[in-house]
């Protein structure tokens, strides 16, 4: 019994350090310049930007305004008005984009929406697809650089999607924009250096559009762009990052209308995690794929609030089950890489974030995962399952947080 309470330390200590080592590697590795590819000299393709929007009239004229203003010459801007009920679709046309108004109350969500509007380009198809989200704004140069890497490359590229709070004070909106940029930014780079497909992430992606026309995009999966990454990585063609297009949305700044969109989308990532990591790590190490394998890790890889709460839980287990076997060392392993997390945190905010997130804002962190638990709780008890639109209110359009060349996160 004692024996097997040994090796039970070891393996609780071992799951939770593997993770903790996969975030410090990869944002240590996110310090070093962004990767630059070659292609930005060449010609610009035809690039045809798709909009999917739900009730979104407070938000999408900003939206647009950016867009219209870094699209490329011949290109043009599509919005799916998809079950809207308000005045998306006459603000879209307005701004000179093409509309396609979509109903059907049973088949929701944004996968659906997306589908529509690729099937609409089929008798005049574009050279590259970006989809960005109706509630996000770009710099100038962001769809010419997204559309000459996807071109030149010949893959899926994905732009640095941040979210900024909408209110500074709000420390738990700071923090949760700040765990978005590790996981848009800082983990991506670090992986796109060392050759390995990176997720999508929701909002300014591009793809060839044969590489996209035959995505299966129709389906009602709660984190769809997370699965699209993931499926064009299993055939060959993984996601790569073009760290020079910045692509800014707003955190929602109603209580209810946050837990929502946290709730959708760690539901989602855990739900992905548990069914897809073992079958892409399998698959990666049954055909010799070395990219497969590192994707797999990379998903295995929980939400931060989780990850966090794993590791005190296990720092605290191992430490009181060790002291009573007199086994102190998967305490030490526990620890050892709680700090390296800590470590990879700092690195991370110094880089990315120390202008935007000053360390007063560390003492909400606390705050921040306990106010996180009952949506983990939520997910062993009843997990969502179903698309939910995140809320907007007239006070948090995108207006205000237009993207710039030089927000905060560019290379300094």
């Amino acid at each position: 019994m004692t024996f097997t309470l040994h090796i039970l330390l070891w393996i609780l200590a071992s799951v939770v350090a593997a993770p903790m080592l996969v975030l410090f590697i990869q944002c240590l590795l996110g310090l070093l310049p962004a990767k630059r590819r070659s292609g930005s000299d060449t010609n610009t393709p035809c690039v045809a930007v798709l909009v999917p929007a739900h009730n979104e009239e407070n938000v999408i004229p900003a939206t647009l305004d950016s867009l219209n203003n870094a699209l490329p010459e011949g290109g043009k801007v599509i919005v799916v008005a998809d079950n809207c009920s308000d005045q998306t679709a006459s603000i879209a046309r307005d701004h000179g984009a093409t509309v396609i108004e979509r109903h059907d109350t049973v088949n929701r969500g944004k996968g659906f929406a997306l589908a529509a509007g690729l099937a609409s380009m089929e008798s005049s198809p574009p050279d590259v697809v970006i989809i960005v989200d109706a509630d996000c704004t770009v710099t100038p140069t962001t769809l010419t650089d997204l559309a000459k890497t996807a071109q030149h490359t010949r893959r899926p590229v994905q732009g640095v999607y941040l979210l900024h709070p909408p209110d500074t004070k709000n420390t738990k909106a700071v923090v949760s924009a700040f765990a978005f940029m590790v996981k848009n930014q800082a983990r991506p780079r670090g992986m796109d250096l060392l050759n390995l497909p990176i997720p999508l992430t929701g909002s300014g992606m591009a793809f060839p559009y044969d590489l996209i026309k035959n995505a299966n995009l129709a389906t009602g999966n709660i984190v769809e762009d997370l699965a699209l990454g993931l499926e064009l990585a299993e055939q060959g063609h993984g996601p790569i990052l073009c760290d020079a297009a910045r692509i800014t949305g707003a955190l929602p700044s109603a209580g209810v209308d946050a837990v929502t969109q946290r709730t959708r989308w760690e539901h989602g990532y855990l739900s992905t995690l548990l069914t897809k990591t073992p079958a892409l790590l399998i698959k990666g190490v049954v055909k010799l794929r070395p990219s497969l394998i590192a994707v797999a890790i990379d998903l295995a890889v929980p939400p931060l609030s989780l990850l966090v709460m794993a590791a005190l839980a296990t720092l605290a287990a191992t430490s009181v089950i060790g002291w009573w076997l007199n086994d102190y060392g998967p305490a030490a392993l526990a620890a050892c890489s709680l700090a390296l997390a800590g470590i990879a945190l700092i690195l991370a905010w110094a880089r990315y974030a120390r202008a935007s997130l000053p360390m007063s804002a560390a003492l909400a962190i606390p705050g921040y995962i306990l106010w996180k638990l009952p949506i983990y709780l939520k997910f062993v008890l009843g997990r969502e399952k179903d698309w939910v639109r995140t809320g907007r209110d007239a006070a948090e359009t995108n207006a205000g947080i237009a993207a710039s060349p030089d927000n905060g996160t560019s290379d300094p």
